[in-house]
């Protein structure tokens, strides 16, 4: 039987222990685990606050990542880049990246992805390119 759930930015909890690491500010972030009959993966809401991302990480097999909410920001090997509700992002198997909102606008996203997680990744320009200015 098919499984449903609805994406709500008032939903959700605090970051599992195992993923307080992947936040710049875990305290703030909400988590919904959503259903996914996709064997081998899984699907979570996560409600970025303003000012809150995702620490620099890659994902073993990859990440999809549906932007519902919101106005973000998603860092990659070829730069910056502001994101929108209804915007569809993939990341490769071993993608270097990190996402969130923007310093000034919350936005909350959709991920289908393997749990394989890899924090143990270079920052590169993450502090420097973080700036008020993203949606000018």
């Amino acid at each position: 039987m098919d499984e449903f759930a609805t994406v709500d930015v008032n939903q959700g909890n605090p970051p599992p222990e195992k993923l307080q690491a992947l936040f710049n500010d875990p305290e703030r972030v909400r988590v919904q685990t959503l259903p996914c009959a996709l064997e081998g993966l899984n699907s979570k809401a996560v409600h970025f606050p303003a000012g809150v991302r995702t620490n620099p990480h890659v994902h073993t097999m990859g990440q999809h990542i549906i932007i519902t909410d919101g106005t973000g920001v998603v860092g990659d090997e070829s730069g910056v880049h502001v994101v929108h509700a209804g915007d569809v992002i993939t990341s490769p198997p071993g993608g270097w990246h990190w996402h969130g909102a923007l310093p000034t606008t919350a936005m909350s996203h959709v991920t289908v992805e393997d749990p394989g997680l890899d924090l143990d990744v270079e920052r590169r320009d993450y502090d420097e390119v973080y700036t008020t200015d993203l949606d000018s």
